[in-house]
């Protein structure tokens, strides 16, 4: 829309990694130099991090580019993949055989292929992105990969591209021996204000802006600071800016168009906040003035015998029924049944109920959660519980069995856990809070809180955030589309603020923007198109739609149910 106007052959402030745009701060150079110098001296492990949108993934492309036709390059872009898959990912790159499920062929095909290559003088780069969301497994599947070599060189050279998170989850004592590997590691920071203001000049250029300053000096601080020189931030910030000077037919961009872009981005954030902090001055008060039972166990090892009773009738008679203040308002979610909070051990509590139950219990838990009627909630094995949840529209998205991400998504998961002799339950995580953990399902109306610790022993490694689809749109939903459900999609984020336009119904740029910046606010990776995190972020940020919340402070326990 403004690019006529200023006079660019194409935006210069577009989301894509393109490498013509790469602006090479101090710290790009650096990383950079270092990524080269590693892969020509044949290391086998190096690995980069850096905050969301500080141009890892544009880096990387520019370093393609550097290492030329000579090299065989895989570039893994989902790695939350088991260390089967990863094999069978990586093979597919490389045009090699999939087939089958052992992995010492996947693994003795990708060789063959590595050997070739180098009787060929040929390079063999793996790129994995996002590497912070590789489990334990699949890292140590890498370093496997690393073992193939010959006596002189390392046949694979293997680059993590990765957030901060990834220098956490390395720093572990069970993946030292993938640490102590790593020859180049290296943080990528943000630019400071003199980077900051060269590269958006750099990117009008690019674009073929004329030997004008577009931007003035006082607006181009203000992009330093209101985007902290992070390159992602900065693009969001001038393109809105770019559109309101263009609304208002300016022909240079000041500071007020700056701010007032930055103030579009997020409007309602200051709002927010102050409702949040008077919302949780009201749980205070309901749980000052409200009975929610406390009932601690006897003993870890030997529960009382009302805490055994699994039909949930002694249980009940010392339940306190949730006042109406503690109910969730009537407009999102229907009364709801009385519940008793519990303190117990893990251990000692999944063996009130037998595998079946467990399932049963947690469907029913859900169906709680949502505020939907119970139904028929039998559920003989996993698959009949998905398909119970599909039939009401409810998802299943697989996360990482951590904390930080059970925290990050930001609603009730189901977990696997395995009791004292290797039998699997499954509950429902209702709330996290500080380092306790909130779990339904493990009997009847019963909310059990357990450590984090004592969930984290017992947990089996799977978990899978519970989301609804209330609408019914399809679950991805990629730019290029249109009809009924980008229009929703539109409606939904202009109502939030983040989206200016009319709802057209067309999945174009400026729609895959506004997505791209509400997922850069929820801490999902801004791909601008819509998958199943950013669905389920997008209902929860709806006041309208009753979407259950991971509890993530104590005195929101009582609204939580």
């Amino acid at each position: 829309m403004y690019t006529p106007y200023y006079g660019f052959r194409e935006k210069p402030f577009a989301l894509s990694p393109d490498p013509r745009f790469l602006f090479l701060s101090a710290s790009h150079r650096e990383v950079l130099g270092h990524l080269v110098y590693g892969i020509e001296q044949g290391e086998g492990f190096m690995a980069i991090t850096g905050e969301v949108g500080t141009g890892k993934t544009t880096l990387c492309r520019t370093l393609l580019r550097r290492l030329g036709s000579e090299s065989e390059v895989a570039f893994i872009f989902n790695p939350t993949l088991t260390p089967l898959e990863l094999l069978k990912a990586i093979n597919s790159e490389f045009e090699l055989s999939t087939f089958g499920d052992s992995r010492p062929e996947l693994t003795d095909v990708l060789n063959s292929f590595l050997l070739e290559k180098r009787s060929e003088d040929r390079r063999v780069l793996l790129i994995v992105d996002e590497a912070q969301n590789l489990s334990t497994e699949t890292l140590e599947q890498l370093r496997l990969l690393s073992n193939l070599e010959t006596e002189t060189s390392k046949l694979l050279q293997i680059v993590l591209l990765g957030q901060p998170e990834l220098d956490e989850k390395l720093a572990r004592n069970d993946l030292r021996q993938l640490r102590q590997r790593i020859s180049v590691w290296w943080h990528l920071g943000p630019m400071d204000a003199g980077e900051t203001r060269e590269y958006v000049r750099h990117r009008l250029r690019v674009a073929g802006a004329l030997e004008r300053p577009i931007f003035t000096d006082a607006a181009l601080r203000a992009v330093h600071q209101l985007s902290r020189g992070v390159p992602r931030v900065v693009n969001l910030v001038c393109d809105r800016a770019l559109l309101a000077g263009y609304a208002e037919q300016r022909a240079q961009i000041g500071r007020r168009l700056v701010l007032r872009a930055a103030a579009e981005l997020r409007p309602q954030s200051k709002r927010r906040r102050l409702r949040l902090r008077w919302l949780g001055a009201g749980a205070a008060a309901v749980l000052l003035l409200g009975a929610v039972v406390t009932w601690m166990t006897t003993s870890p090892t030997e529960p009382s015998r009302a805490m055994a009773d699994r039909d949930g009738e002694t249980l009940a008679a010392v339940s306190t029924p949730a006042t109406s203040a503690e109910r969730e308002p009537a407009s999102r979610a229907p009364a709801k049944r009385a519940f008793a909070l519990v303190d117990g051990d893990l251990g000692t509590v999944l063996a009130w109920q037998t595998p079946d139950r467990s399932r049963e219990e947690t469907l029913r838990a859900v169906f709680e959660a949502w505020g939907l009627p119970d139904g028929d909630v039998t559920a003989p094995d996993f698959q009949a519980l998905r398909e119970a949840l599909a039939r009401r529209r409810i998802g299943l998205l697989p996360i990482l069995p951590e904390l930080p991400e059970l925290r990050n998504a930001g609603t009730p998961a189901i977990v696997s856990l395995r009791d004292r002799s290797g039998v699997p339950r499954i509950a429902l995580l209702r709330g996290l809070t500080g380092d306790r953990a909130h779990l339904a399902g493990l009997a009847r109306d019963v909310t059990v809180r357990v450590s984090t610790g004592d969930l984290m022993n017992h947990l089996d490694g799977e978990v899978h955030a519970v989301w609804r689809n209330y609408e019914d749109w399809p679950e991805v939903l990629r730019p290029g589309a249109s009809g009924d459900a980008v229009r929703w999609v539109q409606s939904a984020l202009a109502e939030l603020g983040f989206y200016t336009g009319a709802p057209n119904g067309s999945f174009d740029d400026a729609t895959r923007d506004a997505v791209s910046i509400f997922q850069l606010e929820k801490g999902i990776s801004p791909d601008g198109a819509l998958d199943a995190r950013t669905w389920m972020a997008l209902y929860a940020a709806l006041p309208r739609y009753a979407t259950p919340r991971l509890v993530s402070d104590p005195i929101d326990l009582a609204s939580a149910h």
